[in-house]
């Protein structure tokens, strides 16, 4: 099994960077913000929202599976 390193990083320089987009609707895009705010608030660090995507899909790498699993069971129930 090949295992990633999870530690908090900062955002890659923009020479090289690879982009992703990730697209909302109008109502999720204000309930994401604001459950970002929310993260800000309760942290004290000023996330923005690459950096939330990107520490999100680190923690679903990690070794416990813990997310990657909560995901399978999600994509299941949704797909059966």
């Amino acid at each position: 099994m090949t295992t990633y390193d999870t530690t908090p990083r900062p955002a890659p320089k923009a020479d090289g960077a690879i982009p992703l987009t990730v697209r909302f609707d109008p109502s999720e895009y204000l309930e994401i913000d604001r459950w970002i705010l929310e993260l800000r608030h309760q942290t004290g660090i000023r996330w923005d929202k690459a950096e939330v995507v990107r520490e999100l899909l680190r923690m679903a790498r990690t070794p416990d599976n813990i997310l990657c699993d909560a995901l399978i069971a999600r994509a299941r129930r949704t797909n059966a």
